[in-house]
């Protein structure tokens, strides 16, 4: 008995130091917190160019951060940044004096300044001016592009495997593919709030629970099938994303799992995570690359351990990655704020194709709508073009429909797609 017990102590303190090792690692090819860099110009009055330089140092930690706040968020009102610059001091690490013109007690210096680009979002986002607030509220979506099964290769020996049940040819980890899922989209979405983004997770998101193809799928639009050993897009989900976003200046953060593996010989656990992004309103799609993590393990682990390290090294793989996908999500969402205030001058444009180009005159005839500032048939289509500040839901469903029907005419709403500022709808 006291030599069971004293096995049974001998392999634990073994199995705890072997974890401390792989934490260990994790731990130190942990991202290093970087800062943006961002130029400014200023121009000052002063008595010396001693003096001169003092007080241009001063202006540009202002005007850097100002230039920061009109590139990632363009829709933040002007109290915000005014708010934010005067807190400068605390959000600039570094500044560098490009050149510094003195003559008539004026000067004009250039600098490159250093700014904590993650402080600065977070307070912007505390602030309720962040990059995804403004003439636009941008929804920033995180979903999954299918992995090969050639790049998830997972098998064990049956001594390895112990008590973990396997699948044909893949090795038994495939069943534990929702928990990797489940790690690469918290490990993004944390890395993410610390940047002052945030992401939209579709299992708690109202009204998508429907989709789901199993009790614990974590809704990122890729599931594993047991039956046909393969992965699969949940398509049905992909079409009501795009569908229930579209018109919301929505961007998809898609990861990919490139590969992801155990090595028995090297007894290396490793991960290979992709990221890009895609503007579901202008169709823009941005790769942000791929980042591998790897770690290598004692022998002698049990199966769970294994399991659990390669949860690991996905999620920091992916972590990793995010220090480059933050700053292409701030640029797309720039983007979504400046596109949106060009479509605040500009008219709604309702597109309607029908069969019939004389029930198209009937329904022109019929319109007589404030709402409406042009109205012409094209083809087979009547195109309405819509008075400033009309509002296009308001158009459609209020006016339109009305319209339709009274022709004997019943068009689904799935027949209705919205972009931006244009509609089509088609019989």
């Amino acid at each position: 008995m006291r030599a069971a017990n004293f096995f049974r102590q001998r392999r634990f303190r073994f199995f705890a130091c072997s974890l401390l090792a792989v934490a260990a690692l994790v731990l130190f090819a942990l991202p290093v917190q970087a800062h943006e860099e961002v130029g400014a110009t200023v121009t000052v009055s002063a008595a010396s160019r001693f003096q001169a330089k003092k007080l241009a140092e001063s202006k540009a930690a202002e005007q850097a951060v100002i230039n920061y706040i009109d590139r990632v968020s363009p829709g933040a009102d002007a109290s915000c940044v005014e708010r934010m610059a005067s807190d400068s001091a605390s959000l600039v690490k570094r500044m560098t004096m490009q050149n510094l013109s003195f003559a008539n007690g004026e000067a004009k210096a250039s600098f490159r300044v250093q700014i904590d680009d993650s402080l600065i979002n977070r307070r912007l986002e505390e602030l309720g001016c962040g990059a995804q607030s403004g003439k636009a509220s941008v929804t920033i979506v995180i979903m999954e592009e299918p992995p090969t099964i050639a790049n998830i290769s997972m098998i064990l020996d049956a001594e390895d495997a112990d008590g973990v049940r396997k699948l044909r040819g893949l090795g038994p980890f495939v069943v534990f593919y929702t928990s990797f899922q489940r790690a690469i989209r918290d490990a993004v979405i944390a890395q993410a709030n610390k940047e002052g983004l945030q992401l939209t997770r579709l299992d708690t998101t109202q009204g998508m629970e429907s989709y789901k193809v199993s009790g614990d799928d974590p809704l990122v639009g890729v599931y594993f099938d047991a039956a046909t050993e393969s992965f699969v897009i949940n398509r049905k989900l992909v079409a009501a994303v795009r569908n229930r976003f579209a018109s919301k200046n929505a961007i998809i953060l898609y990861y990919r799992i490139d590969s992801l593996y155990f090595d028995q010989v090297e007894r290396l656990l490793k991960a290979a995570i992709s990221i890009s992004l895609q503007d579901l309103v202008s169709g823009e799609t941005k790769s942000v690359g791929s980042q591998e993590f790897a770690v290598t393990v004692p022998p002698k682990q049990p199966s769970v351990a294994i399991r659990d390290g390669l949860r690991e090294v996905a999620a920091n793989a992916a972590s990793l990655l995010m220090n480059d996908a933050k700053k292409e999500a701030r640029r797309m969402s720039s983007m979504a704020q400046a596109r949106a205030e060009k479509q605040d001058a500009t008219p709604g444009v309702v597109t309607l194709a029908l069969d019939s180009k004389r029930t198209l005159y009937k329904i022109k005839q019929a319109m007589s709508s404030s709402m409406v500032q042009h109205a012409e048939i094209q083809g087979n289509s009547l195109v309405f073009q819509l008075a400033p500040g009309a509002s296009l839901e308001d158009f459609v469903f209020g006016e339109l429909y009305g319209v339709l029907e009274a022709q004997g005419l019943s068009i689904p709403e799935k027949n209705v797609k919205f972009q931006g500022k244009d509609v089509y709808i088609s019989q």
